[in-house]
């Protein structure tokens, strides 16, 4: 089944649309088209999990992936078939875009962060009725 995703690069990139667009072609398997954001590419469902980890691993916390309801090139959306004026989820994307910075933080920090593993231990059940007794008021 053919998809078309969106490929958004994090404002706090370093890559280009360009770098991504070079990268795809070097790749084939899939169709593409260079945008102000990123990349659309689009193909069948394995080509394009081929292509979106090719990618993910230039900038694994600064690339972003959506399913785009449109295929490249539909008329439906065309500006010039329509007479102008942005896309639809235009200006949602743009917002969408504003976050992807701080996402981009999130997922450095989570690398940098040491999760210290506890011990968990099981509750007694006549501790966890004295909780529950508590709670209720009794």
């Amino acid at each position: 089944m053919i998809k078309t995703f969106l490929v958004v690069l994090s404002p706090d990139s370093n890559l280009t649309p360009s770098m991504l667009m070079e990268k795809v072609a070097s790749l084939g398997g899939v169709n593409y088209k260079e945008t102000c954001y990123g990349l659309l590419i689009e193909g069948e469902e394995a080509e394009l999990e081929r292509v979106m980890n090719s990618l993910r691993e230039m900038d694994p916390n600064r690339i972003f992936f959506k399913v785009r309801g449109y295929r490249i090139g539909d008329e439906r959306i065309c500006r010039a078939k329509r007479g102008g004026g942005p896309r639809p989820g235009y200006f949602m994307l743009g917002a969408e875009r504003k976050v992807l910075k701080n996402v981009s933080k999130a997922l450095d920090a989570k690398e940098m962060l040491e999760v210290e593993e506890r011990e968990t231990k099981k509750l007694d059940v006549l501790r966890l009725k004295k909780i529950i007794e508590e709670e209720q008021g009794g």
